[in-house]
């Protein structure tokens, strides 16, 4: 299969079981994953034989001595070098397991239903895995929980926003009183107005004479 089949396979598989067993540094796991999967292609294509010593059972052994050193970098090799095995003995040629030891390729189903590779029936197995990929990547990196807080967020931010344009607004509001007085004809009235604060204004009357 091709490359990009290969890739999200291999993240599928890992992302999957760190979810189920709780492990951590997913993405370097999935860089890994993602790495090894297309791993034993590379490897036939240095030596030259398609389907040659790069897709050997073999490579599992220094891949598990790894992972003794580091368990979730050797997790995440492990399970990208089997996704491959895996997704190859599904195609019409199969993959050789016991290389070099036995050159016979091994592969599963028959012929008429195995999958030839850069076909429409490798786009289905890619869409197919990417539709369950989705998902799972989205639970287990926890990234719909981060767009909830961040709505959240703007939610609070303008509710905060509208409350401080509300008390701006309430502070600049300017009220306006008309005062009417029953004073005699004749006679001169003093009254003096004291502004107390800059948001609270009190009248008084401190003096009313001739």
């Amino acid at each position: 299969m091709r490359a990009y089949t290969h890739i999200v396979g291999a993240v599928l598989f890992f992302v999957t079981f760190a979810y189920l067993t709780n492990l951590p540094d997913l993405l370097i796991g999935i860089f890994f994953a993602g790495w090894i999967s297309v791993f034993p292609d590379i490897i036939d294509k240095i030596t030259g034989k398609h389907r040659g010593i790069g897709h050997s059972i073999f490579w599992l052994i220094p891949f598990t001595i790894i992972g003794v050193w580091n368990f979730e970098i050797g997790v995440a090799m492990v399970i990208g070098f089997l996704s491959h095995i895996l997704l190859d003995v599904m195609t019409t040629h199969g993959s050789p397991l016991l290389y070099p030891l036995r050159e016979t390729a091994f592969v599963c189903f028959q012929r008429n239903r195995r999958v030839k590779t850069g076909t429409n029936q490798e786009k289905a197995v890619f869409l197919l895995i990417l539709l369950f990929l989705i998902p799972i990547l989205l639970f287990s990196t926890n990234i719909a929980n981060f767009f909830e807080r961040v709505e959240d967020e703007n939610i609070v931010f303008a509710t905060g926003l509208e409350s401080s344009n509300s008390q701006k607004s309430s502070e600049n509001t300017k009220n306006n009183f008309n005062f009417y007085f029953d004073i005699e004809d004749g006679v001169n009235k003093k009254i003096t107005v004291q502004k107390v604060s800059e948001n609270e204004t009190t009248i008084m009357v401190t003096d009313i004479g001739k």
